[in-house]
């Protein structure tokens, strides 16, 4: 069968991800159309006034717009009085259109009897009792649709302002009003209490307890039927015109011209105005369509710097809600303009190229040959696509103007910089038998991990970049430039990276490095530490099985991760419970063991995470805290090379660590952070490295010291991942830290640093990498192709849905309540679904063709759909205050009724409560009351929070950046397959959210290119000033300290101010050797004039640091030097604002 109803044979069967992608669409219309309430009915009594939740579609009165605002009230921001679109026309001829116009009206009925005692018994009416003034009357309304109207019209060469329609609008709404009342079964408008005397009061309770007291109270005090009169209903067609360049532009808006409230009488004589319970001069569902075959122009966004790449133009904006386009149907027919509720666009999956074989075992077996194969398909690819012939081409086609060849011709020479890159990657690894295995081994690794995610091959773009990245792993003096990866959210950078890693981690075993720290991945977010730990434990856990494999690399510790985060998720150090310095803290506590857990299963055996929880506990014996699987046969059964406190970091060295960019604040205050430069003094057969010349780094072991040998590394790779994370205050004082890092390197023997970085959304990346690195040169990869859609490694594919937006901008209600409603109408949708498959899937279609509702892989399809791809919605906030609103709505109350069904991520969330709330996401128990229904996040989701199961996204506002809008919209859509549906809500009272819902499906496909460069400048002296002391204590603590404990009798640690007392004493420092140090290693240029104000900056804070540091020491007890120093040494690199001491009486 092919899925589809009525089709001629041979038609393409529709894939998951289409017929995924239908579903979402009735989603999404279901939720514009209850917004707009076209699901209410028509011509019937509907007492609950549900016009009142309405909250897109509806047009205020003009006139009582005005009313407003002349007694000073303004809610023109949240129901407009007009709607349409504008669009450009070329020349000054007449413009003839067909405009159709169409509506609906709530008017009031006269309510029965038990509507009465309903509106009363449901507290409708706030009064208590029926004494005194007595009851409201009740609200009961009807629906009355309009139209459409149709309104020929031709705009003359000096039209400027013209109304059209008005009369013609006006006795349609009115005979439509008067035909569903005639039509309703003899029910009555609304009959409003008499002003003549005697004057009609308001009910009581004993004037409706049955239909004949009713019909004595309304005969006695409200108006007769015959008096009574509906209200009046007007609308106009305004069409204004401003002139351009090449001809006019036209704006055609359709007008609420109602009557205000006050002109609005309920009776045939005029004298008795409407109360404004009963009167809604509102219009709702409001359509207008306008169709012409005038010569159409073009706008041109000026939002968006001009591309070779991208088309700047679009045929028509919205005014107040959204336009769609729609092109003759046949040559020289008209172009239909509508409104539209929501806007709408979809953007289309990736994949990767199918051109050459990247399959793991093709690399693993012959790994030259492979790598050739691919290397030279790029270049082939690049000399067809970027030929001078091509862009001449392309030039002609595309009307390119001078700049835009200019930056064509500059990326064809970056696409040909990068072909030459890889050919270097291929040229090492033939050349060099050590690195051509460890790639082999890599691959081998990196192979097991995909195989237990149903992968065989790399992505085209990961396996070249590593090939890239061959010739620095090698010699990192051969390519200094830092390597950046830039791909899309979800595109798989984490395993490119990771390969790379893994390379370096071979190589070293392979030249002789038996333990320590080699590759070391931070990351500018806890959550993305966290994730990003289980990715690369998969990895580094494959290579050690790898690694046992090879007889001749069996020596030396595991290969092993480390979880390298600050103290709020993880301790830095576990003392014994009767010391002093544990407070009270015992290690052996399971609350601790919990704290510390980062694995919830074993990577090895069970990397689906179907089998028992890895056990948590602490060690006395080597003092560590381990993670320990218990499978039968697990080949690494037993305690995993994993370690998560800072302690045990330090004694163990693992191969790779894996935290955040704050821990390398680190250096300016643990003497143990030496280790990872290899700069360790011994090491204790229980508890592991020292950097104590005599003892053990464990308190109270007094095992002896052995000496460090032969074979023990240094770190070797830096990875940054979110490198766009890395801006401002956060990436300034960071790249102050890591030039420091890489001198402190360089001043140890060690070789430079190969560094990595990887983000989905950058700009002016060369900039940015020299202010956080110091090097001249950075490189992205890969290059985009000439096409937007296209380059050598990954093509769009037109025929498969990503991700589905609907903009929305609420008329009458906040942003966040609109949220709320969608949230309501998701979990309504779910249920319908899950009730009634088969009436669902006749309503949908795939290009226009209806699936068939009795094919059962569709049936099965929509129901797992359901289930699994839609079931949670991920409600994203841009402030604190929206997303306590939002949580606090009892709609949303209701959709998440337990706390299992409901998961918080935002800065302040527990590490343990976020890695439960993806645990429960990803692996849904069968209870549904333990099933995740929804996520309320901030930013802090926006990058490591990854889950096949996130289909469903409600963003509400416009952020300022449009990486932050990329981020945050990845979240969703990731499975393979599966589509995603984000529906953002805008804010209304934001002029940028206005400004971008007009333009907003143009918008969301120039997303990338609206990424602003990233703002760091690490040449601010406020800056300066902040890292200097943390500068010096990573020099003293680094640098100098194995030296001075080795150079005589009780001598210990620089971290001790009296230390650096007798120090300076003994002349073992000198002033200008540390100014020269710091100088340099906070990357100041002597060529540099501009560095001269820093320069002395420098010299300025050693000399009276070192004055004053012996006074402040004094001569008794031991003061950590760092706390000495003025401002304070940061503890994070976030601290860069000096803290200031508030004292006072109390």
């Amino acid at each position: 069968m092919s899925a589809l109803r009525g089709v001629p044979a041979g038609t393409p069967t529709p894939s998951p991800a289409q017929i995924r992608d239908a579903l979402l669409a009735h989603l999404q219309r279901r939720i514009l159309s209850q917004a707009a309430g076209e699901h209410v009915p028509a011509g019937v009594a509907l007492p609950d006034s549900p016009q009142e939740r309405h909250w897109l579609g509806q047009l205020a009165s003009e006139p009582q717009l005005r009313a407003d605002a002349q007694r000073g009230l303004s809610t023109s921001k949240l129901v407009p009085a007009a709607q349409g679109f504008s669009f450009p026309v070329l020349g000054g001829d007449p413009v003839d259109a067909t405009v159709t116009v169409g509506f609906a009206v709530y008017v009031a009925l006269h309510p029965t009897v038990a509507e009465q005692q309903e509106f009363v018994t449901a507290g409708s009416d706030s009064r208590a009792g029926g004494g005194g003034q007595g009851r409201h009357l009740a609200r009961v309304w009807m629906k009355v649709p309009v139209g459409p109207v149709t309104v020929p019209l031709t705009v003359d060469p000096g039209d400027t302002s013209r109304r059209f329609g008005a009369e013609e609008l006006t006795l349609a709404a009115t005979a439509a009003v008067k035909r569903a009342v005639h039509a309703s079964g003899g029910r009555e408008l609304y009959r409003a209490r008499r002003r003549g005397r005697p004057v009609g009061e308001l009910p009581r309770d004993a004037d409706f307890v049955d239909d004949v007291a009713w019909a004595s109270y309304t005969a006695n005090n409200l108006l007769p039927t015959a008096d009574v009169t509906p209200p009046v209903f007007a609308a106009a067609i305004d069409v204004d015109v401003t002139s351009t360049e090449r001809g006019r532009e036209l704006l055609v808006t359709v007008v609420n011209a109602s009557p205000a409230d006050d002109a609005q009488f309920a009776d045939r004589a005029g004298s008795i105005v409407f109360d404004r319970d009963h009167l809604d001069s509102r219009l709702y569902e409001v359509q207008l369509t306008a169709a012409t075959d005038a010569p159409l122009d073009v706008y041109t966004l000026e939002q968006v710097a001009a591309s070779h790449r991208y088309d700047r133009t679009v045929p028509a904006f919205g005014q107040a809600c959204p336009v769609e386009v729609h092109p003759p149907a046949t040559p020289g027919g008209p172009t239909t303009f509508t409104t539209a509720y929501g806007a709408v666009t979809t953007t289309r999956r990736t994949h990767p190229t199918a051109a050459v074989d990247t399959t793991f075992a093709a690399f693993t077996g012959d790994p030259v040959t492979a790598a050739t194969d691919l290397v030279d398909a790029h270049r082939a690819w690049v000399e067809e696509r970027w030929s001078a012939a091509e862009l001449a081409r392309r030039e002609a086609e595309g009307q390119w103007g001078p700049q835009q060849r200019k930056d064509a011709d500059a990326e064809a020479d970056a696409a040909r910089a990068e072909m030459q890159w890889l050919q270097a990657g291929v040229d090492a690894l033939r050349g060099d038998a050590k690195l051509r295995r460890a790639f082999a081994l890599m691959n081998d690794a990196m192979g097991r991990v995909a195989a237990a995610k149903g992968f065989d091959a790399w992505y085209p773009f990961q396996i070249a970049w590593i090939i890239g990245c061959l010739p620095a792993v090698a010699d990192p003096t051969a390519d200094l430039a830092v390597q950046i990866l830039t791909v899309p959210p979800g595109g798989g950078k984490s395993e490119a990276y990771n390969g790379v890693a893994l390379v370096h981690l071979f190589l070293s075993r392979l030249r002789g490095d038996l333990r320590g720290v080699t590759v070391w991945a931070r990351f500018p977010l806890r959550l993305l530490s966290a994730q990003q730990t289980e990715r690369f434990a998969a990895a580094v856990l494959a290579a050690e099985l790898v690694r046992l494999t090879q007889d001749d690399l069996r020596a030396g510790d595991p290969f092993g991760i480390g979880f390298f985060v600050g103290s709020g998720t993880t301790p830095n150090r576990y003392w014994p419970p009767e010391s002093v310095w544990a407070r009270g803290v015992d290690p052996f506590d399971p609350a601790q063991a919990e704290r510390c857990r980062i694995l919830e299963h074993c990577p090895v055996c069970d990397p689906a995470g179907t089998g028992p929880r890895l056990v948590v506990r602490f060690h006395g014996g080597s003092w560590t805290m381990q993670h320990l699987c218990t499978v039968r046969g697990c080949p690494l059964g037993g305690v995993l090379p994993l370690w998560v406190v800072d302690d045990d970091i330090y004694r163990n060295t693992p191969s790779v660590l894996v935290g955040t960019v704050d821990k390398l604040a680190q250096i300016a205050h643990s003497d143990r952070f030496k280790v990872i430069f290899g700069a360790a003094l011994g090491r204790c057969p229980k508890h592991g490295w020292t950097v104590e010349p005599t003892r053990c780094g464990v308190y109270g072991c007094t095992e002896p010291r052995l000496p460090v040998g032969n074979g023990f590394g240094h770190l070797r790779c830096e990875i940054t991942d979110e490198l766009h994370l890395l801006d401002e205050s956060l990436g300034a004082l960071d790249g102050m830290y890591e030039t420091l890092v890489q001198q402190i390197g360089a001043d140890l023997g060690n070789e430079p640093l190969h560094i990595l970085a990887a983000t989905a959304t950058i700009e002016g990346y060369e900039a940015q990498a020299q202010h956080l690195y110091r090097r001249d040169s950075a490189r992205r990869f890969p290059e985009p192709g000439p096409d937007l859609a296209e380059n050598f490694f990954s093509h769009v594919d037109d025929s498969e849905p990503h991700r589905r937006f609907v903009g929305v901008r609420p008329r009458g209600t906040t942003m966040v309540t609109a949220a709320a409603d969608v949230t309501r109408v998701h979990r309504d949708w779910l249920g319908e679904v899950l009730a009634d498959r088969a009436a669902i899937i006749g309503q949908l279609q795939v290009d226009g063709q209806p699936l068939d509702p009795a094919d059962r892989s569709v049936l099965d399809l929509v129901v797992r759909a359901a289930r699994d791809d839609y079931e949670a919605l991920l409600a994203y906030h841009l402030r604190n205050e929206d997303m306590a609103a939002y949580a606090s709505d009892e709609r949303v109350a209701d959709v998440a009724t337990t706390t299992e069904q409901r998961a918080v991520i935002s800065g302040d969330a527990d590490a343990a409560d976020i890695r439960a709330a993806v645990d429960r996401l990803n692996k849904p128990p069968a209870d549904p009351e333990q099933r995740m229904k929804l996520i309320v996040a901030n930013k802090a989701i926006g990058h490591g929070f990854d889950s096949p199961r996130l289909g469903v996204m409600v963003l509400m506002g416009t952020p300022t950046q449009a990486a932050e809008v990329i981020q945050a919209t990845a979240r969703i859509g990731r499975g393979r397959q599966t589509p995603g549906l984000v529906v953002h809500v805008f804010n209304p009272s934001r002029d940028r959210d206005s400004s971008v819902f007009r333009w907003y499906s143009k918008w969301i496909s120039y997303l990338d290119r609206l990424v602003t460069k990233v703002p760091v400048n690490r040449e601010s002296l406020q800056v300066l000033r902040r890292a200097l002391p943390g500068a010096l204590m990573a020099r003293l603590l680094q640098v100098h300290d194995p030296a001075w404990m080795t150079s005589g009798r009780n001598r210990f640690s620089l971290g001790d101010s009296g230390q650096v007392r007798a120090a300076l004493a003994a002349g073992f420092l000198d002033r200008n050797a540390l100014i020269a140090e710091l100088q340099t290693g906070l990357g100041l240029e002597d060529a540099n004039p501009y560095h001269n104000m820093h320069r002395d900056e420098v010299r300025e804070f050693v000399e009276s640091t070192l004055v004053r540091l012996p006074v402040a020491a004094g001569t008794g007890g031991r003061t950590r030097t760092a706390s000495l120093l003025r401002p304070p040494v940061p503890t994070s690199l976030r601290d860069i604002e000096e803290p200031i001491t508030i004292t006072g009486n109390l």
